[in-house]
């Protein structure tokens, strides 16, 4: 299981951009946490399956990863 976190829109540009032509299976591939619906709906139309807005802040996006890959192990 990965995940995969962007800041922005353009975060989310850039990474499509170096992974070149595996990005959009390597994005189908991964969970996706963003900041913002403006950017989930991006990454929604680049094909990604699994969007997760976390929301803006660092300690937000943590929550959201050790929420979605179910806390300590």
């Amino acid at each position: 299981m990965a995940a995969i976190t962007v800041s922005s829109g353009e975060g989310l540009a850039n990474l499509v951009e170096m992974l070149g032509e595996t990005a959009p299976r390597r994005l189908r591939q991964s969970a996706l946490f963003v900041p913002h619906p403006r950017v989930a709906a991006q990454a929604a139309r680049l094909g990604v399956r699994e969007v997760m807005v976390a929301g803006p802040g660092d300690a937000e996006m943590a929550a959201a990863l050790v929420a979605y890959f179910g806390g300590a192990r």
